[in-house]
């Protein structure tokens, strides 16, 4: 073999090294550096005026309420670019927060940084270990292209208390297209405020199955720490000139639904909901401070052709095709 080859092949077995450690990432992307990392974990650190101010900005209307005792295991994790609600029990954020702003779209290329959150006990902080399984993604739940206004806002949405195990047809296909809706309503309306969140509704009778009966996905450590949700959902909240407030809420199941065009918008456009079946299967009361109802949208909001397209064509998440999970789940044949 002449060392040109040699090259070409240490270069392409490099790039699908890299594309594991980013997590089965729908692409190649550029990782941050050590230097960066630690830079990006200081800017972790806010004031008690500067978290105020994020709660302010994402959550004009107030953070979801628990409609009955909170868990103890829950705890707000709050950051310049966006909210956390994260569960230590489950290892997963149990909902996000993020207002999107057009002039902050697409200010920075994607930069991946996979970590632990500093600010969690290594007990209760899920790792990129725990994903180091065959099946899942590690979906963001606010999405860093959300939040592309500085190379920093892009890395600290890599945290994994930021993270949820997603199906690759799911992460890289209806939920990235409805990903990408959001920030076209954006560009359109100026703002979207949106809550993104995870659903555990294993045995489908519409409220939240108990902590102790979750699936867990199985790293290839052995261990089972990393909770798999049901469903997951997105709630898009803008305001309208007359002061009013409207929603759009979306909630999918969390499977392998692999469609593209025209089927992928039809098929989220089916899975609008009303609030009121968000909270149920949540326990969640939304838009607690709002002086009135928000408007619920019963279908899409306008945008222009063609939208947002599937990432799903890749040899690596064709393989996912079959993986199962009820009760557990196994690999696919």
């Amino acid at each position: 073999m002449t060392q040109k080859g040699s090259l070409r092949m240490l270069t392409g077995a490099l790039a699908a090294g890299l594309l594991l450690l980013a997590g089965h990432g729908a692409e190649a992307a550029d990782l941050c550096s050590a230097s960066e990392k630690a830079d990006a974990d200081r800017a972790l650190t806010l004031s008690a005026s500067d978290k105020a101010k994020a709660l302010e900005e994402h959550l004009p209307w107030g953070a979801p309420r628990p409609q009955s005792t909170p868990s103890a295991s829950e705890v707000q994790l709050v950051q310049s670019d966006y909210v956390i609600q994260y569960d230590s029990r489950l290892r997963i954020p149990i909902w996000t927060a993020d207002h999107v702003v057009d002039a902050a779209i697409g200010q920075v290329d994607r930069s991946d940084c996979f970590r632990p959150d500093p600010r969690l006990t290594k007990e209760a902080a899920a790792s990129p270990t725990d994903y180091d399984e065959p099946i899942f993604d590690q979906g963001h739940l606010t999405p860093s292209a959300d939040v592309t206004k500085s190379r920093l806002s892009v890395h600290n949405s890599f945290l994994m208390s930021n993270m949820a195990p997603q199906f690759c047809q799911f992460n890289r296909g209806v939920w990235q297209i409805l990903e990408g809706l959001t920030r076209l309503w954006a560009k359109e309306y100026g703002e979207v405020y949106v809550l993104s969140g995870s659903v555990f509704d294993r045995n489908g009778d519409g409220v939240r199955d108990p902590d102790d009966l979750t699936v867990r996905m199985t790293s290839r450590n052995g261990q089972k720490r990393v909770a798999v949700p049901s469903a997951f959902y997105k709630i898009i909240a803008r305001k309208r000139p007359d002061g009013g407030v409207e929603v759009l809420a979306v909630m999918m199941p969390h499977d392998q639904t692999d469609l593209d065009g025209k089927a992928a918008f039809d098929y989220i456009t089916s899975h609008i909901t009303r609030l009121s079946k968000i909270s149920a299967v949540t326990g969640l009361a939304f838009f607690p401070q709002a002086t009135s109802g928000p408007d619920e949208a019963l279908s899409l909001w306008p945008f222009d052709p063609p939208g947002p397209k599937s990432l799903t064509n890749s040899p690596q998440c064709k393989r996912t095709a079959g993986a199962l999970i009820t009760g557990t789940y196994a690999l696919p044949n």
